[in-house]
C-alpha cells in the first residue's frame, strides 16, 4: 500500500495489478488468521457457543468450493457430492470455516495446477468431507502431530508461510461439533485430511 501511495503514478499498470493483488491475498490471510485465533481465545474461556441445527452438505459445501476456486486459481477443485445425502448436525458457520482451512492447506502446498477432490460420502450415522491434494503428503508417523498446535509438517513448512493454527482450530471445532477429523498419505501421492459429522436422525427433526 506503502508503494502505491508514493509513486502510483510512475507505476507500470502491470505493477499496480501485482501490488494489488498482494494486499488482497496478505488481507484475506490475516483475515483468516484473527478468525481462527479467534475461535481459540473463545474456547480457551470457554465463551465459544457452536449452533447445533439441520445442515445439509450438498448445498453448503458448493459455496465455499467456489469461493476458493476464485482465492486460489492455479488450483483445480472439483467437487463430488451425489445426491440425497442425509442432513447433519453442525454450526454452518464453523463448518465452512473447517473446509476453507483444509481446502486452504491443500492449495498453498500442492503444486501448481494440481487437482484437489472434494468428495461427499454418507457412511452409517454420518456424512464424511474429504479433501484430496496432490500435494507432499507428511511422514505417516506425524499424523496425529499435524493437528497440534503450533505444529508444522517438515515436509511442507519451508513451502509456504503458516502460523501451524489451522488444522488445531479444525480439530476443536470438528470435535465441538460432535465429529471426527483424520489426516492420511493417499497411495498414489498426496494427502487426505477430512472430517465427519453426525446425520440428523429422524426424532430430532
Amino acid at each position: 500500500s506503502k508503494v502505491l501511495a508514493r509513486g502510483e503514478e510512475r507505476l507500470s499498470e502491470a505493477t499496480r495489478r501485482d501490488v494489488h493483488h498482494d494486499i488482497e491475498a496478505e488481507a484475506d490471510r490475516l483475515y483468516r488468521l484473527v478468525e481462527d485465533l479467534l475461535v481459540l481465545a473463545r474456547f480457551d474461556g470457554q465463551r465459544l457457543t457452536l449452533g447445533d441445527e439441520p445442515v445439509l452438505l450438498q448445498r453448503l459445501v458448493p459455496g465455499v468450493v467456489a469461493s476458493e476456486k476464485a482465492r486460489w486459481p492455479s488450483a483445480r477443485l472439483r467437487l463430488e457430492a451425489p445426491p440425497g445425502l442425509p442432513t447433519v448436525r453442525a454450526d454452518p458457520t464453523y463448518t465452512e470455516q473447517v473446509l476453507r482451512n483444509l481446502l486452504t492447506n491443500a492449495a498453498k502446498y500442492g503444486p501448481p495446477g494440481a487437482e484437489i477432490r472434494i468428495v461427499l460420502e454418507g457412511s452409517g450415522d454420518e456424512v464424511l468431507v474429504r479433501v484430496l491434494d496432490e500435494g507432499p503428503g507428511f511422514p505417516a508417523e506425524k499424523a496425529d502431530l499435524l493437528f497440534d498446535l503450533f505444529y508444522r509438517s517438515p515436509l511442507t513448512a519451508g513451502a509456504a508461510g503458516g502460523a501451524g493454527i489451522g488444522l488445531f482450530v479444525c480439530r476443536r471445532l470438528v470435535q465441538a461439533m460432535g465429529g471426527r477429523i483424520w489426516a492420511a498419505n493417499r497411495p498414489e501421492g498426496g494427502a487426505e485430511f477430512g472430517f465427519s459429522l453426525r446425520t440428523l436422525v429422524e426424532d430430532e427433526a
